[in-house]
């Protein structure tokens, strides 16, 4: 769940989307904030508290000054945000600080560029205070895609508080945004990206394994970016090349783990995302596989916090009854988790960004949605994120404990479902392997049917197909309320699951109506509620949710 604050700074009206229900900053914060806790049952608008180390629960801070932006925590505890000016000429590196996340500066320059570059940016500040920047130019030659290149350029601060270098270019072909770009215990100096095999551009013959166009690498720096070395061994992803795109594996991001190695999470089109391991500070890496995490065709952020938890930010959508719609999957939501064990186990994957509502004819084709985040723990210890594109870029803050609740609640009369641009209610919480939901929900004088579906990812509410590959789904017949003695209109529904056994119960006036084994496992328990009524003719109708809340169960022996 995220929040949505007007900062001081911004004079223009912005129109930003909440569960559907766009908001206009052109009225008050109290006014919007009322709108939206009137019409939404999942993402909720929070001010931002007066005091940030009160702030919990994400709070949207600002819009972002660009897409794909960078986003640190510098040495004297301040926060800068590192972007390319485009829409513009794209010849400049700028910036904008903050000294606490919530009021930002005036944009800097901080150096003009060698050539014309797209979005893609990442920016480092080693223990000396000297800064090192990664980023691509526009160019032409046959090591490209199609002979267009982006290559990778790199600079870097000639000391604390001294201009930048002269960029130098350090790789010649086609690369895709660069998502990784870190500092080793070492002091090894890593950027990982996918770059462009031209001999690969076009789909292998029939019964040959499809890579896609590109392959991973890495470049690694042991002299403080003098000179640098390529890794030994590419990674690939086999694709599914019936998807519009094949890419490939890409986009990765790359963390040190506490044990020396080196994780790497990659992009693909396959639903998960895949990893790799390297054990020689990314010399070379392990073959590829697929990961736990289910993601559309979008990248994923590794944040490593001071107390050693690592917090996970991705796209944990999925677009059933389209899989061939944009990202495979979409961007309308960004999730987070934290891990205690260095990835072993994973708590939360709660909202917290989403995407704006589409204008009204208005067709999108550019780049959108919540992906491509860059974050950076604050100090005073609270997550700060720059994220999307387009209308949802952003800037968002909350606190990594909010990731590791055990319960969540909504109260009150929260959402009111049409009956054509919102078939269903989605309601995302806590992701719990044990626990019981208990909803009040007031349906039309039309349902005749009801599906309570729970899941573990996010899917938009007019995927028709979303609760036929949901975890569990539980459908009622009006016709069957009566005979328990429940109101028609009216119902007091609990759930109750177990993905130890792979079940779930369903009670009505406190009697199990229902009981179902799940149609899949789920690798982290369930974290969405999933509610559609229809008519007797399967057209969706309306239903209000006027509470809900979900509690872990705790394990009994």
């Amino acid at each position: 769940m995220t929040a949505f604050f007007l900062n001081r700074s911004l004079k223009r009206t912005l129109q930003i989307a909440v569960c559907g229900l766009t908001v206009s900053f052109g009225m008050s914060l109290q006014e919007s904030y009322a709108q939206v806790a009137e019409a939404s049952a999942g993402m909720r608008l929070r001010p931002v508290p007066k005091r940030v180390p009160d702030l919990y629960e994400p709070v949207w801070v600002a819009p972002a000054p660009g897409n794909e932006a960078t986003l640190i925590r510098r040495k004297n505890g301040g926060l800068t945000i590192f972007y390319i000016n485009r829409p513009g000429d794209a010849n400049q590196l700028r910036s904008i600080s903050s000294p606490d996340g919530i009021q930002w500066e005036s944009p800097v320059k901080e150096f003009d560029l060698p050539g014309q570059a797209y979005y893609a940016n990442r920016v480092l500040e080693d223990p000396q205070g000297e800064l090192h920047g990664i980023f691509h130019l526009w160019g032409t030659g046959t090591n490209g895609y199609r002979g267009r290149h982006l290559d990778v350029w790199y600079g870097r601060t000639t000391g604390t508080g001294k201009p930048w270098s002269q960029p130098q270019k350090i790789y010649d072909g086609y690369v895709g945004s660069i998502r990784s770009f870190i500092r080793l215990s070492t002091g090894r100096l890593l950027v990982s990206f996918a770059k462009a095999v031209p001999e690969r551009q076009e789909k292998p013959g029939a019964g040959q394994l499809d890579y896609g166009w590109n392959d991973i690498i890495s470049l690694y720096s042991d002299d403080n970016g003098q000179t640098w070395q390529p890794s030994a061994n590419p990674i690939r992803v086999e694709i599914d090349n019936t998807m519009p795109v094949r890419y490939g594996g890409i986009e990765p991001d790359v963390v040190e783990l506490t044990d020396g190695r080196l994780w790497m999470l990659i992009r693909t089109n396959k639903g998960h995302l895949y990893e790799s391991f390297s054990g020689d500070q990314g010399q070379t890496w392990q073959a590829a596989r697929p990961t736990r995490f289910i993601s559309s065709d979008s990248p994923a952020e590794l944040l490593r916090l001071s107390d050693r938890r690592l917090v996970l930010l991705l796209n944990s959508n999925q677009r059933w009854d389209n899989p061939r719609s944009y990202a495979a999957g979409g961007r309308e939501m960004l999730h987070a988790a934290i891990s205690h064990d260095e990835g072993k186990t994973w708590q939360g994957f709660r909202e917290v960004l989403t995407m704006p509502a589409a204008k009204p004819g208005r067709v999108e084709k550019n780049d959108r949605g919540t992906a491509y985040a860059s974050a950076a723990e604050t100090a005073e210890g609270k997550v700060a994120l720059v994220a999307g594109q387009g209308d949802a870029k952003s800037v968002v803050l909350f606190d990594p404990d909010w990731l590791e609740q055990t319960e969540a609640r909504e109260e009150g009369k929260t959402a009111l479902i049409s009956t054509t641009e919102r078939p269903a209610l989605v309601w995302n919480f806590p992701a719990t392997r044990q626990g019981t939901l208990k909803a009040d929900l007031k349906f039309s004088p039309d349902a005749q049917t009801v599906s309570l579906a729970l899941t573990d990812h996010f899917s938009v509410p007019d995927d028709s197909l979303a609760a036929d590959h949901a975890v569990a789904e539980f459908k009622i017949k009006s016709a069957e309320l009566a005979k328990i003695g429940a109101k028609p209109s009216r119902m007091m529904v609990e759930i109750r699951w177990n993905c130890q056994k792979d079940e779930a119960l369903l009670l009505l006036n406190n009697r199990i109506v229902a009981r179902t084994n799940f149609c899949r496992q789920s690798d982290f328990g369930m974290n969405y509620l999933r509610i559609r009524t229809s008519d007797q003719r399967g057209k969706p109708v309306g239903v209000s949710l006027h509470s809900v809340a979900m509690t872990r169960t705790k394990k009994t022996n």
